[in-house]
């Protein structure tokens, strides 16, 4: 996270959904989800990405 002190709600918010993202990637091999469970995680990543800015480095990491 870019701030230290003065972190504003969407700045925060953004690193909430990095560190879930980073944590849901990390638990993946630990879980057996169906198909359409992966897919509703690549739905709300997918959003939640356009929204705060993650999309590029979502895709580059394979979360979406």
């Amino acid at each position: 996270m870019s701030c230290f002190y003065n972190c504003n709600k969407y700045q925060i918010k953004k690193a909430e959904i990095e560190y879930q993202a980073i944590d849901w990637q990390t638990n993946l091999a630990n879980n057996n989800y169906t198909w359409g469970e992966l897919a509703a995680w690549g739905e709300y990543f997918e959003k939640m990405g356009k929204r705060y800015g993650l999309l590029k480095e979502f895709r580059e990491n394979g979360i979406i």
